[in-house]
């Protein structure tokens, strides 16, 4: 079992556990966990609405491709460690990682 801390998009904080590939992405865990409204392209990359920042992290979280880093650089708040919540897979690269949801930008 993998775990998450999250600061979802009302400033709370939350600790999820997850299964390596339960979910699709981290996307799907924030909603289905958080009842978190986001992902209004139902996690095709393409709308910015599960806009996170990645706060710290014992692993690299750094895949993201050239699409993503257009979507995420046309945010009203982008920062470098910005990424999409639809283009992370659930694996144990993302354990104990701490995010925050900026999300509808």
């Amino acid at each position: 079992m993998y775990f998450i801390s999250v600061v979802d998009s009302i400033g709370d904080s939350h600790i999820l556990n997850f299964r390596r590939s339960e979910y699709p992405s981290l996307l799907e865990l924030l909603v289905n966990e958080l009842f978190d409204d986001i992902g209004d392209c139902k996690g095709k990359g393409l709308c910015g609405t599960c806009h996170i920042r990645i706060k710290s992290s014992m692993n690299s979280v750094q895949f993201s491709n050239e699409l993503e880093q257009k979507i995420l650089k046309d945010q009203l708040e982008y920062h470098p460690d910005s990424r999409l919540a639809c283009q992370i897979p659930l694996d144990k690269y993302i354990h104990k990682i701490q995010i925050e949801i900026i999300g509808r930008d």
